[in-house]
């Protein structure tokens, strides 16, 4: 991982091989970042992305193995339990140009990623939700 701190937060690159989710919330940590907003573009593969069924409260999950890139993550960062919460949503695309779409439970960058973060100045935490089955954000 390559990190600039610039004006309004963090530019990271991470490099092939790295795992998204967790190098992000490897990163948050180390910071000590209290929440924020992240947002990145790149190349992936080895994805799992997926919805929320709300009636059944649960995720369904589809995997991806080939190789897509990825123009849009967005996301927030806050805590669950203590411990940096990624919520990501991500639009990838494969050679054919079709998009999908959804939560970004993992990913390994194939070529690059290129993430914008937007540290916030107080701490955002996530509670459970009983009525809906999330963790959602307790503000």
């Amino acid at each position: 991982m390559q990190v600039r701190r610039i004006q309004n937060g963090f530019l990271l690159r991470l490099m092939k091989g790295e795992e998204v989710i967790s190098s992000l919330s490897s990163f948050v940590e180390a910071q000590k970042l209290s929440g924020g907003f992240v947002f990145g573009l790149g190349a992936f593969k080895d994805a799992t992305l997926g919805y929320f069924d709300s009636a059944k409260k649960e995720y369904v999950k589809n995997f991806f193995e080939e190789d897509l890139e990825f123009g849009s993550l967005t996301g927030s960062i806050s805590y669950s339990e203590g411990k940096p919460f990624i919520h990501a949503h991500v639009v990838a695309a494969g050679p054919d140009a079709k998009a999908f779409f959804g939560h970004l439970f993992s990913a390994t960058i194939s070529a690059t990623g290129e993430f914008f973060i937007i540290p916030s100045d107080s701490k955002i935490e996530r509670k459970l939700d009983p009525e809906t089955g999330l963790n959602l954000l307790d503000l």
